[in-house]
């Protein structure tokens, strides 16, 4: 919608975005090798989940960073309040049809329990 609005993809902080999110499956499809790797006995399958843990990690406070002071702030001001509860309404379409009725909540819940456990 940003595009539509005249925000460049390329460039810009939308490209920054997406190439950010390509790199993160990367670390994500590195972890799931290490852990087979893990579990095979092989030796460098626990570096392999440190690194690309590690990696996903730093990704992720960065790109969250991002996308609260500089990509939100665009959104705002680009966007309008119809355009927002039109994005809600796709979001909440997209939630539903790809993971599930109720699996949001689920997932969340998982994640603050986690929180409660670990902290």
């Amino acid at each position: 919608m940003l595009e539509e609005k005249g925000v460049p993809r390329e460039g810009g902080p939308i490209g920054v975005m997406l190439e950010e999110h390509n790199i993160g499956r990367g670390y994500i499809r590195g972890l799931e090798e290490g852990v087979k790797k893990f579990y095979m006995g092989i030796e460098t399958g626990l570096r392999d989940i440190i690194e690309n843990g590690t990696g996903y990690i730093q990704l992720l406070r960065n790109h969250i960073w991002k996308e609260d002071n500089i990509l939100f702030q665009i959104a705002l001001q680009f966007l309008n309040e119809d355009d927002d509860a039109k994005l809600v309404e796709e979001f909440e379409e997209i939630e539903e049809k790809r993971i599930g009725h109720g699996k949001h909540e689920e997932l969340v819940k998982s994640i603050e329990d986690l929180s409660k456990e670990f902290n």
